[in-house]
């Protein structure tokens, strides 16, 4: 640091002296006029104060040496100190004298200040940055030490004439920014009149939006309905003729009936399709979370998708095995949706060769894949595929038909749980569509999650086994019985699934890839808790092991190869049974209620029936069913109606019901069923997958005491 000029204030003289030598000071280091007078502004008000309270202090002028060089101003007295420092530096103290008001004024001008005060005296210290490119060597700074030894001090008259031409350059500045903030402002004032305006029109245009989305979403609500009522007694009907229930078929006879299932199916999937796509974009689709194991959605999606593959020996579907278990916290419904989607259009398109499915974490996200050897997609369509209706042209085309609308919906359902889809594709290289899910749904928050028990539609069976193909032939099987089977294919997975489910029985081979699974079920049946009844086990093999099978505590031995028909049969036989139960079916649909009469003929059931709202009534009155299912849309008194008239009655408040209709749903209907505490079962889908356990365990879920196992 080097000084530049010291001065001794002993008179009010040496405080004008003061400001003047500042402003020379600044003016030869280089500091434009406006900054030279706020230099000298804060040195007079700091050495005014000097003389003021101590009547007497120094004014030092210093040029710091490193870079970036600055001008320092120090400003000691020997006074006795200024009082409440810490409360003036904040600006709480109020002044009676002035004291206070111009260190804080000070502070403000200056680009770093202190103050140090005792009882024996006053220490500021100032400092305020060079302009840029300026700096002084010491030999500079010696030419400027000179040129202020040299410079005569001006009169006092002289430097207040020069501080009201300061003062009146500073107003008219003044004035001139308030010009120009007042035609700033009038600017401002236009600009926000057109903000407002376009705010208004943009707002008009949402409105707009809003309404034409909302009766999107209701004409294709009402529009489904009035189209699947039908639809669904075809799709049933046709289905019934071709399971031969009332009697056979000539060929053409049943060709012809494939053409309308096979044409009122396409139609149905379009509805439902367009359905979705209309509830995500109003945003109305809700979404169920729940906590799920990713190799258990893979396993549930090996045994829905394999079928599909039985008329093409070609094509090979792999799921590769997870290598750890990876637990998920969204809607698993909608991510098997979207995989089912990925999985049917690669089998569509895969004339032969391999379709991979595959998961692996990222962060907090999964990102599935489904990788295909098919025709491929030019990389030009690789967006138009995710617009509505839009289908590339190939020769596989005119084979499968779809409606352009599953792809446009996976992308919306990702969307939805805070996730996207992409695809990479050549033509005649395949195709890889992948889905990247983050593993806790954004609204849950970020909490670890918890590896909880499956919630399962049907009773779960535990399969045991390391051969695919047995799974892949048994599982259509026991999906139509009522049963969920569960695939793991080694004995730490099975142990591990064990541990947080209670199968209905357990079905295992003997040997698991090749070594004894023995010592596994000893250990198993030791670890079940006394309050709890071990599941039957049936232990199966290619070989006549039934004394091995009885020593290791099978309730029954299988020989291999496995007949779902036999096995299904003897798992059944394991069961508990109970009495037949009463069901109340409500519909005015005739077709409906025989499609009803058709899938739950079953001896453990008495099915009454009742065409209307009233008619309903009274049958319930004369004696309470075991459970009901009841129709939404009839003349007359609704579903939703009926069921608010049955809750009044003390005898049917618990009383299992479920709705049964083709409508699509608005959230404030769900919202009254479920508070009237009824299930909701969709026609369209008991019409095209004919799943009387699906029914029943809709009523279950309810409260329906049926049997177990059937």
């Amino acid at each position: 640091m080097m000084t530049l000029y010291t001065l001794l204030l002993r008179n009010e003289r040496d405080v004008v002296h003061a400001r003047q030598q500042t402003r020379d000071i600044a003016a030869l280091l280089g500091f434009e006029n406006r900054e030279q007078i706020r230099l000298a502004t804060a040195a007079s008000e700091m050495a005014r104060n000097a003389f003021r309270y101590a009547r007497s202090g120094k004014v030092s002028f210093n040029l710091s040496a490193e870079a970036p060089q600055a001008l320092e101003i120090f400003i000691s007295d020997s006074g006795p100190g200024i009082d409440n420092l810490d409360v003036i530096m904040e600006g709480r103290y109020k002044s009676q004298t002035g004291l206070g008001i111009g260190i804080l004024g000070t502070k403000r001008l200056m680009d770093s200040f202190e103050i140090q005060s005792s009882p024996a005296g006053t220490l500021v210290k100032m400092r305020k940055q060079l302009p840029e490119a300026k700096f002084f060597t010491n030999s500079r700074a010696q030419e400027v030490v000179q040129k202020i030894k040299s410079r005569q001090p001006e009169s006092p008259y002289e430097e207040i004439e020069r501080q009201n031409q300061e003062l009146l350059k500073t107003l008219d500045e003044l004035r001139r920014r308030q010009e120009e903030l007042a035609t700033l402002n009038r600017e401002l004032e236009d600009t926000n009149r057109g903000v407002v305006a376009l705010y208004a029109e943009l707002d008009d245009r949402a409105d707009y939006l809003k309404r034409a989305s909302e009766m999107k979403t209701s004409f294709f609500s009402n529009i489904s309905h009035e189209f699947k009522t039908p639809l669904n007694s075809i799709i049933s009907l046709s289905r019934m003729l071709l399971e031969r229930i009332d009697g056979d078929l000539t060929p053409e006879q049943t060709k012809q009936v494939n053409f309308i299932a096979e044409a009122s199916r396409s139609l149905s999937e379009m509805i439902n399709d367009l359905l979705d796509i209309a509830k995500v974009e109003a945003g109305k689709v809700k979404v169920r979370i729940k906590t799920f194991v990713l190799e258990e959605l893979f396993s549930a999606l090996k045994g829905m998708l394999k079928p599909l593959l039985a008329d093409n020996s070609s094509v090979d579907l792999v799921f590769e095995d997870t290598t750890s278990p990876t637990i998920l916290r969204t809607d698993e419904g909608k991510v098997s949706q979207i995989l089912r989607n990925f999985i049917s259009n690669a089998i569509k398109f895969t004339p032969q060769g391999e379709i991979r499915v595959a998961a692996y974490q990222t962060g907090g996200n999964v990102i599935f894949s489904v990788t295909d050897t098919g025709i491929g997609i030019d990389p030009d369509n690789h967006e138009r595929i995710f617009e509505e209706f839009i289908q590339v042209e190939n020769p596989l085309q005119e084979k499968y038909r779809g409606t352009g609308l599953g792809l446009p919906l996976c992308r919306n359902l990702a969307a939805l749980l805070g996730g996207r889809v992409w695809v990479e594709s050549e033509l005649g290289r395949g195709s890889s569509f992948f889905a990247e899910i983050p593993m806790v749904y954004k609204g849950e928050g970020p909490s670890a999650v918890d590896l909880q028990a499956r919630d399962f539609n049907r009773q779960p069976i535990l399969l045991i086994e390391d051969n695919a193909e047995a799974f892949a032939m048994l599982e259509p099987h026991f999906r139509e019985s009522g049963f969920q089977l569960v695939h793991m294919d080694t004995l730490e997975r099975a142990s591990r699934w064990l541990s947080q489910h209670d199968p209905a029985a357990i079905i295992s081979n003997l040997y698991l890839h090749g070594s004894p699974v023995g010592d596994f079920f000893k250990k198993y049946r030791k670890s079940v808790k006394a309050d709890r009844k071990a599941p039957p086990l049936i232990a199966a093999s290619d070989y006549d092991d039934a004394s091995m099978a009885s020593l290791n505590g099978a309730d029954l031995f299988f020989k291999k190869p496995y007949v779902p028909q036999l096995l299904l049969r003897d798992v059944r036989r394991l069961a508990d049974k109970e009495q037949p139960k009463q069901i109340l079916v409500l519909d005015d649909n005739e077709i409906s209620r025989y499609i009803l009469r058709q899938l739950l003929d079953k001896p453990w059931i008495t099915l009454i029936e009742a065409r209307n709202g009233q008619e309903g009534l009274d049958a319930a009155a004369m004696r309470l069913p075991d459970a009901m299912i009841l129709d939404l849309m009839m003349p007359g008194m609704d579903g939703i109606q009926v069921l608010e008239k049955l809750r009044a009655r003390p005898e049917a408040k618990t009383l299992p019901v479920v709705i049964y209709t083709s409508k699509g749903l608005s959230e404030g209907e769900r919202q009254r069923i479920e508070a009237l505490n009824a299930g909701i079962l969709s026609k369209n889908d008991i019409s095209t997958t004919l799943d009387s356990e699906k029914i029943l365990n809709t009523l279950a879920a309810k409260g329906f005491a049926r049997p177990e196992i059937r």
